[in-house]
């Protein structure tokens, strides 16, 4: 009895270790020490779209030349200085479970796209900026074509609102945003989707 204690205790102690990623590794083709979310994924691809924004590839200013940030807070002026940057915004997602034992959920994913700009940059160039933005977002990174699934991560990508980023106090363009939410289905209270079926 004390050597089967013994032995449960060291397992536990050894899932405990290895981390978050062991429990979540008998899906797809996950890796075992870190596993990622669909959001995470969603957020990844998104940063790909975003980052074939040139001129080269047709569309109207090359903001993509530069990575988009993951969530970032805070642009310098001198990293606004020679390029626009791009910063991404996963907001807080509603999940809707219209019967009890539902195996997988519609989850609504509000995403706003922020495009930070230096202080010579015109409301007419920012324009373009949110038009190559809109196209991006739901274009396949690889091939251009519109897939608003995320290469089958999301049920649907729909446009929320799009504009400039106004204090209320200057009136000064501080910035401009496009909005949209990205639909996809998880079982519930599983952000990782990796239930066998």
């Amino acid at each position: 009895m004390k050597s089967a204690a013994r032995f449960l205790i060291f397992a536990l102690l050894a899932l405990w270790l290895a981390g978050p990623g062991l429990a979540y590794a008998h899906g797809g083709n996950r890796t075992m020490t870190q596993p990622l979310t669909k959001r995470q994924q969603i957020v990844d691809r998104l940063i790909a779209r975003l980052g074939r924004i040139t001129i080269a590839n047709g569309f109207a200013t090359d903001i993509g030349q530069t990575p988009a940030d993951d969530w970032p807070t805070r642009f310098t002026e001198m990293d606004l200085r020679e390029a626009t940057r791009l910063g991404i915004f996963d907001l807080t997602a509603k999940s809707f479970q219209d019967y009890p034992e539902e195996k997988k959920i519609l989850n609504h994913l509000p995403i706003q796209v922020r495009i930070f700009h230096a202080r010579p940059t015109t409301p007419a160039e920012l324009r373009l900026m949110i038009g190559d933005v809109m196209r991006a977002v739901i274009e396949d990174e690889t091939t251009g074509q519109r897939d608003p699934t995320f290469g089958g991560l999301a049920v649907d990508t729909k446009p929320d609102e799009d504009g400039f980023i106004v204090p209320k106090e200057t009136f000064a363009i501080e910035g401009a945003a496009v909005g949209f939410t990205v639909e996809y289905l998880a079982p519930p209270f599983d952000a990782y989707d990796m239930e066998v079926s």
